[in-house]
């Protein structure tokens, strides 16, 4: 019996999948489809030659998956083949995802802290304290007598992390929640008997509860999906995650601290507040003399409420609190923690508020072919009288020079021309500065803290960065199983020349979140840091 429970934590509803349609794919549908995605990953996916030199090499996937395909029953195993065919490609931005709104949880959050699986917070709207005792800190042993990390290994290959540690923590933060567009649903009716520790005790108790469901099977794709950017202009130089964490917590998103400009960290009692929204920012005394805490939850400046692009007043924002922070501070902490990008061009201005020296903008390179030319000449001609039209143009004529010469990618370019970024003349922060960087951070969240530390102008403390390095954009969806398709079309690099694909944005200082931050504000980890600025100080 534990053997037949233990191969299915992941129960899939498949066959419910498969009931919602007249006839089957056939076969040939399948491998329609496969193609579909394989053929445009060859014309379009930037990265692909790139993935050979980190072991991933494309014809060996691709014949992999089509003996996986050839093996499916149903309609619901093919989808999640090819959602798995996607993650085997460690790129945080290309993803594949079916047209549900299906999904099911078991009404907590879960979080990877020292490598165990512990609770984050509770719905008590779901889970009320006299059914569900537990609380945070409290880990996760088995479910249905499979051991976590048998479970996180299972999750984890649907998984499209552009690192190990992010997909590990991904895999981690999934096992209470079931979004059918990326993982398999548990059937209906199903419930979940999950073991328990208390705390750091030897007590260890077992819980059954049923998963609760919301949203269709299948539906149409819901195209007012709240993470989605209000841009504004163009969106080709977006470099953002929010989607990612959008899957996961859906409607909890806002109550949580991935994109946020909340702290997770606990403010000292004796700080100057500059200001708690839309970001916060503080200093306070220390034994060095006042310390600053900035917090950049990313780089894509929108109204909460309305979605509209609001860049020059978030940037006012961020000029007064860098103001004010250069006139009251000895160092700054930047806090990029969960950081989910956006915009480059923002995220350059706001690189120049702590440079002394004109820059190099971030740099690409854009897949070459005749579809990516014509794309980025009909965003030229449509922005034509504008500054963004006249560098997308210059875009498009590298990719055409290039594909005209037979290569895969072109030169190095930028989004914004290769004119240098100057500082800013007006604002600018001139004093030691350490930035916080996690796993959880992508993709603009990779740019920024690289540029920093690539100019000499921060140290970075903590875990490497996601490593999702390009920019993406949507392809067609497959013919036949409706499956949406978001696909990067360029790399981006580190001023060190290191692609950030894969790699990040690299800690001078490692440092792993303990189980004491976690419960404890964080306090133990706002130390660590503190003495690690205190040394650059020094």
């Amino acid at each position: 019996m534990p053997n037949m429970m233990r191969t299915f934590t992941l129960l899939i509803f498949l066959f419910s999948i498969n009931s919602l349609f007249a006839n089957s794919l056939t076969l040939e549908q399948k491998y329609s489809d496969f193609y579909q995605l394989v053929n445009t990953m060859k014309a379009s996916y930037g990265p692909l030659q790139y993935k050979e030199t980190q072991g991933i090499i494309f014809d060996n996937v691709v014949n992999e998956f089509k003996e996986k395909i050839e093996k499916t029953q149903t309609n619901g195993e093919f989808y999640y083949t090819i959602v798995e065919f996607v993650a085997r490609f460690q790129d945080s931005h290309f993803s594949a995802n079916l047209p549900t709104t299906h999904r099911a949880t078991l009404g907590f959050y879960t979080d990877l802290v020292d490598g165990k699986v512990l609770i984050d917070s509770v719905n008590e709207n779901f889970l009320p304290k006299d059914t569900f005792s537990f609380i945070k800190g409290d880990e996760i042993i088995s479910i249905n007598d499979q051991p976590v990390r048998e479970l996180m290994n299972e999750i984890g290959k649907y998984i499209s992390g552009g690192t190990k540690e992010n997909r590990d923590r991904m895999s981690a933060i999934y096992v209470p929640i079931r979004p059918g567009s990326l993982l398999p649903v548990p059937l209906p009716n199903t419930k979940a008997k999950l073991k328990i520790r208390r705390g750091t005790s030897n007590i260890i108790e077992e819980v059954e509860l049923p998963w609760i469901y919301t949203g269709e099977p299948i539906d149409e794709y819901d195209s007012t999906n709240k993470g989605l950017i209000s841009p504004k202009h163009h969106d080709l130089d977006m470099l953002s995650v929010k989607d990612i964490w959008q899957n996961i917590y859906d409607d909890q998103l806002e109550v949580t601290y991935f994109c946020s400009g909340k702290t997770r960290v606990a403010i000292p009692k004796d700080a100057t507040i500059i200001m708690k929204t839309p970001f916060v920012a503080y200093y306070h005394p220390t034994e060095k003399g006042n310390i600053g805490y900035l917090r950049i939850p990313h780089y894509y400046p929108q109204n909460e409420t309305t979605g509209t692009w609001e860049g020059e007043l978030r940037f006012a924002q961020y000029e007064y609190a860098i103001r004010e922070l250069e006139k009251n501070t000895v160092g700054l902490v930047i806090d990029q923690d969960h950081n989910c990008g956006g915009s480059v061009d923002y995220l350059q201005s706001l690189v120049s508020l702590f440079i002394d020296t004109p820059f190099k903008p971030l740099q690409f390179q854009f897949r070459a072919n005749k579809v990516n030319y014509l794309f980025y000449l009909k965003i030229a001609n449509e922005y034509s009288s504008t500054i963004d039209g006249q560098n997308i143009k210059e875009i498009a004529e590298l990719v055409k020079d290039a594909w005209q010469k037979g290569d895969f990618m072109t030169g190095m370019t930028s989004f914004s021309s290769n004119d240098l970024v100057y500082p800013n003349p007006k604002t600018r922060y001139t004093k030691p500065i350490l930035m916080l960087i996690d796993e959880n951070s992508g993709s603009g969240g990779d740019a920024f803290p690289s540029m920093m530390q690539g100019f000499g102008r921060a140290k970075l403390f903590g875990t490497r960065t996601m490593g999702a390095g390009g920019h993406v954009s949507e392809v067609p969806d497959l013919n036949y199983s409706g499956i949406k398709v978001k696909m990067t079309k360029s790399l981006f690099y580190r001023p060190d020349g290191v692609a950030v694909e894969n790699h990040g944005a690299e800690p001078n200082i490692p440092y792993t979140i303990t189980r004491d931050d976690f419960i404890y504000e964080y306090k133990g980890y706002q130390k660590a840091y503190l003495a690690a600025l205190f040394e650059m100080i020094n």
